[in-house]
């Protein structure tokens, strides 16, 4: 079992990481994470205002659940409070240019609840 918790809000799946994100850890957090995904979900919010470390294996999980989403029209948040230690490390291996960050929950529900909900439905047709 991981230091996870998951919320709907607005029907968003929230996914709250309390525990690092390192090879020890990343493919039970990752099946959590994908756990969460219907077929009708357009955005992910996931919250790591408390996870203190992230290894390279957690940041390649990262940009690949972004890539699977992108393909599905849909959007990863990532919520990294600028105070935290995950943010240097963001800035670092540039995960700002590739996935939506924001540096509080209000600012990702906000984000997500702007999107476009018919996108994926049409990104499904194709």
């Amino acid at each position: 079992m991981t230091g996870t918790s998951v919320e709907r809000v607005d029907g968003v799946p929230i996914v709250r990481v309390d525990d690092d994100i390192d090879a020890a850890t990343v493919a039970d957090i990752q099946a959590e994470l994908d756990g969460t995904l219907g077929p009708d979900a357009f955005s992910l919010i996931v919250d790591l205002s408390s996870t203190r470390y992230v290894d390279s294996a957690g940041i390649d999980m990262l940009l690949r659940l972004n890539e699977r989403l992108s393909q599905r029209r849909a959007k990863l948040m990532l919520v990294i409070p600028p105070n935290s230690q995950l943010s240097r490390l963001a800035r670092l291996v540039g995960l700002a240019d590739a996935v939506s960050v924001h540096g509080e929950l209000a600012g990702a529900q906000r984000a997500a609840s702007e999107l476009p909900r018919n996108t994926l439905l049409r990104g499904s047709n194709a």
